[in-house]
């Protein structure tokens, strides 16, 4: 019999982390669903513990983890309850986020810091936590949340693109540490709006969203690749899916009469130089 594998979802309360671990546990995983959020409000709706329900409701194997992202001992807490739980973790998905859409005039430092902490720096901390241990497998798929690089993205929202930015650049650059060590880094992002907690505060047209199956979808698709072909890449998740052969986008649709209009570029800039592997300063 085969060993299920095991993924660690965090920021997996509602929303898009929900559907992602929904998703993982329907194709037979064992999942942890970590998030800060411990009750369901009318406020924030949802919970680790609601999810958790739905899954084993279904019949799949799931641990609720309390897990403030800003907390360091939260995150590594999260990790060693997957391990112990499970007996091993072979996914780990940082979908946590922090977001205010707004110009640097207008974003208080004490935003800006919060959004730091939760997105790139809370990143940064899952990645090192779970790095030691998938680098001994020598296998094991780390996946971030965040788009690729372009200028359009900074434009009216600098300060949350700062922090957002800076986890795709966590991704391009462990890349290079990770080639054949059968350890992969990749992120992802939406080439549409998604119907999630988020959008639905924004109070954006079903005609402009998917339903976030897309997503975890693709998300599977990364996490399920028997080589390191996805290492370093930021990929979006419309594209991800053609690249497999998917041709009909219908039923992610939230208003079945709409195709959402994409927001995504089609094509993003290359961050390659001629002199790739040049280092006038070499490590000392």
């Amino acid at each position: 019999m085969l060993q299920m594998k095991s993924c660690l979802v965090i920021g997996a309360s509602r929303g898009i982390g929900r559907q992602i671990a929904l998703s993982f546990s329907a194709s037979g995983y064992k999942v942890g669903v970590a998030a800060k959020t411990t009750e369901s409000t009318d406020k924030l709706p949802g919970s680790i513990h609601t999810v958790v329900q739905e899954i084993k409701s279904s019949g799949g194997t799931a641990v609720p983890v309390k897990c403030d992202v800003r907390s360091e001992k939260e995150i590594k807490s999260a990790i060693e309850t997957c391990i112990e739980r499970f007996g091993d973790l072979d996914v780990a998905i940082y979908n946590a986020g922090a977001i205010t859409w707004d110009t640097v005039k207008d974003t208080p430092l004490k935003r800006y810091d919060l959004m730091q902490s939760v997105n790139v720096r809370g990143a940064y901390c899952m990645v090192q936590e779970i790095l030691p241990r998938f680098l001994e497998r020598k296998k094991g798929k780390i996946i971030l949340v965040s788009p690729p690089i372009y200028n359009r993205f900074f434009k009216g929202k600098t300060p949350y693109a700062i922090t957002k930015v800076g986890m795709t650049v966590l991704v391009h650059g462990l890349a290079n540490e990770l080639k054949d060590t059968g350890v992969s880094i990749s992120t992802l992002w939406p080439a549409t709006g998604i119907k999630s907690f988020v959008t639905e505060k924004m109070n954006l047209p079903d005609k402009l969203m998917r339903s976030p199956e897309i997503f975890a979808d693709a998300m599977m698709t990364i996490a399920n690749e028997k080589t390191d072909k996805y290492n370093g890449q930021a990929l979006i998740d419309e594209d991800l899916l053609r690249s497999t052969g998917v041709t009909d986008f219908s039923k992610y649709r939230c208003d079945p009469e709409h195709e959402p209009e994409r927001m995504m570029p089609r094509q993003f800039p290359s961050l390659k130089v001629d002199e790739e592997n040049y280092d006038v300063f070499p490590k000392l």
